[in-house]
């Protein structure tokens, strides 16, 4: 018994190892020219979304300035032992061609005095290690952790109808914690998400995790919209892994051909290809589809709010009798 203790410590503790040698190559990794093409992608969406021209917008994690301004020559600013200087920037939305903001600046390198700071229109975020594959549990549950913390914290400074745009690890859909959930599903409605393929916003070879992005909005009234929950889980014995029930209804929202390998370590891992480069395009697709469906300033020719399309579920993927339940909140 205590040798096999000793062996599932011993895993760990290598496990623990490699997540310290990828989150370092991340660190090392570029991803201006990527942020800068998402930011071309994702102002048009927040803006069809109704995000005012003059508003406030703020964005954090890595390359905030060049995610707000689109330009990937404007690096964030580091000190000494090359941590960035400032977490947090702010910018003006523009007016008439909404592909970026005006006058990016940082605000602090410390949380935002939410009592005291004016509210903004939209948040922007490509939260930290997005795109590296976390083996060890400690790992994978303190990425989880900060991003509940730091997407709680930019919904509660949203203005109510405001939105957020979250490039986050494809775990947080597919192994999502229902307590977390809850907090976010009491703050904001889920308007739909885009999983974009392994190396899309990095090219190396420890950063070929799939990246969802995540639309939400704040909710404008206490009431939650049973048509915008926060998707469930299902479990897929074909592949031996859980995923998010989102892409099994709208599969086209995975920008690439879907995967699934075994690692060095015997882990079941998900991996999207696109070796053509297609993903921009089909982007910003996606990001139409999603701002016609919920721009609350669009109405529809009955005057009413535009009715959400009927999900249509993947060929040859049917669900089990035995599916794992998730959080439907």
């Amino acid at each position: 018994m205590n040798h096999e203790m000793n062996l599932g410590a011993e895993q760990q503790e290598v496990l623990a190892q490699a997540d310290i040698a990828a989150m370092k190559a991340h660190t090392y990794a570029d991803a201006t020219d990527s942020h800068a093409r998402l930011a071309g992608i994702l102002w048009p969406l927040l803006h069809g979304l109704g995000a005012p021209a003059g508003g406030r917008a703020l964005a954090f994690g890595a390359d905030p300035q060049i995610i707000l301004t689109g330009d990937p020559s404007r690096p964030e600013p580091r000190d000494a032992d090359g941590f960035p200087v400032y977490d947090r920037w702010q910018g003006t939305l523009t007016g008439p061609r909404p592909q970026t903001t005006g006058n990016a600046f940082p605000i602090t390198r410390y949380p935002l005095d939410l009592a005291t700071s004016r509210t903004f229109d939209v948040a922007v975020a490509s939260m930290p290690h997005n795109d590296v594959r976390l083996r060890s549990r400690e790992a994978r549950a303190m990425r989880h952790h900060q991003f509940h913390i730091q997407a709680s914290e930019a919904l509660t400074g949203l203005v109510p109808g405001g939105h957020a745009v979250f490039l986050v690890n494809h775990s947080v859909l597919d192994f999502p914690d229902p307590g977390r959930w809850a907090r976010l599903a009491g703050m904001a409605d889920f308007l739909g998400a885009v999983r974009l393929p392994s190396n899309a916003l990095r090219a190396a070879p420890a950063c070929d995790a799939p990246v969802d992005v995540l639309v939400l909005r704040r909710r404008p009234s206490p009431h939650p919209d049973p048509d915008l929950r926060f998707p469930g889980v299902q479990w897929s014995p074909q592949d031996g892994l859980h995923e998010s029930t989102y892409f099994t209804e709208h599969p086209e929202r995975v920008l690439g051909t879907r995967q699934v390998g075994t690692d060095y370590w015997g882990m079941k891992q998900l991996a999207v290809h696109d070796p053509d480069l297609t993903w921009p395009r089909r982007l910003k697709s996606a990001f139409g589809e999603i701002s016609h469906q919920h721009d609350m300033h669009r109405p529809s020719a009955s005057g009413a709010s535009p009715a959400s399309p009927a999900p249509t579920l993947r060929r040859g993927t049917p669900r089990p009798q035995y599916e794992q339940p998730g959080p439907e909140l």
